[in-house]
């Protein structure tokens, strides 16, 4: 039996191809990863990758798919593209011996869809429906998301916790550790992780405006994301209100330079309404940064009501002195970092994935909690 993974090419794939040939047997794992023109190349060639234009290709990889065996399995890490639905939907001996692991743009897509007039929206949602109701098996790394997939999709189906290794692994944090500068007057703010609408910026400046005229320098990461107008929308807001407080960054840093920018952040603010930021907000506890979240979303419930993290409320914000805004006890990093420790321990991390890897089909059993 051979375990197909599919993945869009990205540090997290990469990261993940050296977690399985360095933790299972490398010759049951085959990698299809999955590339667009001109974008940048993170996953390298080996004998275990097959890759696949998917934008140009996209007849050969449907062919792929149909020629894999019948004893063979699929992992499709995040459900982006719309060939794998297909592909999904139309042959449901495929879809019987997959696992589809949740990325979370994937599930949330459903709010656009939701909305939308257009037909192809409306089946392509009630095709994903289909097949998160028949999959063989679903993961999430956000278990709190689980529950947003049973309302909207009236899925019954019980799920599994899996947990990715992280871009930014122990020898990144200890570099961006060592780079920490020391007490400086300056506050340094980062504010969300990309140029994605759902970071909520403009919302996120309005509540910061009150400190325009503070020390302050606000970073905010734009190198990937929506379109180019609403990136420059957030810089030119950002600039008109913050002048030469505000930084966009709009170039792709290698994980190396990321840790050491990183090193510099005394507060991050993620004002987004998704899961997403994951590898900041890990980064950023494990930094000691005081770290901002929304209420209102499924990873204030994974990391503050379940997990017992020490994250503040984005609307607390409103509401503070400057003095405030960065404050935060040793008690409350030190719990933050054994939360995030935990999640990095390669242990850990093998035990979520082996009820996946190891069984032909999984019965359903109980959800994973993190932690148990």
């Amino acid at each position: 039996m051979t375990i197909y993974h599919f993945l869009i090419d990205s540090t997290y794939a990469s990261d993940f191809i050296d977690f399985i040939c360095d933790n299972y047997q490398e010759e049951s794992h085959k990698f299809v990863v999955l590339t667009f023109l001109n974008e940048r190349e993170c996953v390298k060639n080996n004998k275990n990758i097959d890759k696949i234009d998917i934008l140009y290709k996209n007849r050969q990889f449907i062919k792929y798919l149909l020629r894999i065996k019948r004893n063979d399995r699929l992992i499709i890490h995040g459900l982006f593209n719309k060939w794998v639905v297909y592909a999904l939907f139309f042959k449901r001996q495929l879809l019987k011996r997959s696992t589809i692991v949740m990325w979370g743009a994937d599930l949330y897509i459903h709010r656009t869809y939701s909305k939308s007039k257009k037909l192809r929206d409306k089946i392509m949602d009630f095709m994903r429906g289909h097949i998160f109701k028949n999959v063989n098996t679903l993961g999430f790394d956000m278990p709190t998301d689980y529950q947003l997939m049973k309302d909207w999709y009236k899925v019954t189906r019980r799920a599994f916790f899996i947990t990715y290794p992280q871009p930014i692994n122990k020898e990144l944090i200890d570099l961006a550790l060592k780079a920490k500068s020391k007490a400086s007057s300056t506050i340094n703010i980062l504010l969300g992780n990309s140029a994605s609408k759902e970071n909520n910026h403009i919302e996120a400046f309005e509540i910061l405006s009150k400190y325009s005229d503070e020390n302050i320098k606000i970073h905010c990461p734009l190198s990937y994301g929506d379109t180019e107008d609403y990136k420059k929308t957030v810089i030119e807001k950002g600039k008109s209100i913050f002048k030469d407080k505000f930084e966009p960054i709009t170039n792709f840093m290698t994980p190396e330079e990321y840790a050491k920018f990183f090193s510099k952040m005394n507060v991050a603010i993620f004002n987004n309404n998704r899961q997403q930021a994951m590898g900041n907000i890990t980064l950023a506890s494990f930094l000691g940064c005081k770290v901002y979240l929304r209420q209102d979303t499924t990873m204030w419930r994974q990391y503050v009501e379940n997990g017992g993290c020490h994250f503040f409320p984005v609307e607390r914000i409103k509401e503070q002195e400057i003095d405030e805004l960065k404050f935060i006890d040793n008690e409350s990093i030190d719990i933050n970092k054994k939360y995030f420790e935990k999640l990095q321990d390669k242990d850990f991390m093998k035990k979520t994935w082996n009820p996946l890897l190891y069984q032909n089909s999984i019965e359903q059993g109980d959800f994973i909690n993190y932690g148990k």
